[in-house]
C-alpha cells in the first residue's frame, strides 16, 4: 500500500470497493451510500464520492 491507512486520508482509484454489506448497513445506517476494502485484519469505510476513508474497524 502506498498511502496512509488513517480516517480522512484519500484512497487511490486503482483500489477495488465493494458496497458495505446490509448486515452492517443495519448497524451503522449511515454508511448505506459507503463502499469498503480490507487489509489484513481492518475493514476500511470509504465515502466513493471523494473515496476518503471515514472509518476503520477491526474484521
Amino acid at each position: 500500500m502506498n498511502f496512509s491507512l488513517s480516517i480522512g486520508t484519500a484512497v487511490p482509484r486503482s483500489v477495488r470497493l465493494a458496497r458495505v454489506p446490509s448486515t452492517v448497513i443495519e448497524i451503522h445506517p449511515a454508511w448505506r451510500a459507503y463502499e469498503y476494502f480490507v487489509v489484513g485484519d481492518q475493514v476500511v469505510i470509504v465515502d466513493p464520492d471523494d473515496l476518503h476513508i471515514v472509518a476503520i474497524i477491526d474484521a
